[in-house]
């Protein structure tokens, strides 16, 4: 099990150079990208990266209104929770967002890993078993709980990483207003 802070995460530049990412975790076969987690900050207008035969789940972390589009498709995010999914080729331009902006990145091989995400709220949440998960907090605190071993508590912009086929893994708000995602890589 891995343990990150978001602030904590070094940066890099985005594939086409235009933006900032911060790697969570990753898998590659073949010398070819797999899946990738990453929380992408966005601070001005610029094109997205391609990335062919990937599927994208992108879940706004902390902002405003957020808009990606191109000539045929507009994708909105209207503030921290919101969840869109597109093809990775797609060319799409970022408008310029309100104010700065995180994004929960999730891009899987088209075909060969299935991914899920959940947001989890008011009610605990039963993770699903299996494959590579990530669980990150947007807001508030929580608590994962694994079938067996320490419990971890985790803040707005902590999160985990862990590899596990165990079935009984479950996270619980500790106090009400927040919120976190829970994504599996299978």
């Amino acid at each position: 099990m891995h343990r990150f802070c978001i602030d904590d995460l070094p940066r890099e530049r985005w594939r086409n150079g235009a933006g900032w990412t911060r790697p969570v975790c990753s898998r590659e076969v073949g010398g070819q990208p797999w899946w990738r987690v990453s929380v992408a900050d966005i601070t001005a207008a610029g094109p997205f990266s391609h990335f062919e035969g990937m599927d994208r789940i992108a879940v706004m972390l902390s902002g405003g209104g957020l808009c990606l589009s191109n000539a045929d498709v507009r994708l909105a995010f209207d503030g921290p929770g919101s969840v869109v999914q597109f093809p990775g080729e797609w060319a799409l331009q970022c408008d310029a967002p309100e104010v700065p902006t995180q994004l929960f990145n999730i891009m899987a091989r088209r075909g060969s890993t299935g991914v899920r995400v959940l947001l989890a709220a008011d009610e605990p949440l039963a993770l699903p078993p299996g494959g590579h998960q990530v669980a990150l907090v947007l807001r508030g605190q929580f608590e994962l709980v694994p079938p067996t071993g320490a419990r971890h508590i985790l803040g707005a912009g902590e999160g985990v990483h862990w590899q596990s086929q165990d079935a009984g893994w479950c996270a619980a708000q500790i106090r009400g207003g927040g919120a976190m995602v829970w994504c599996a890589l299978l």
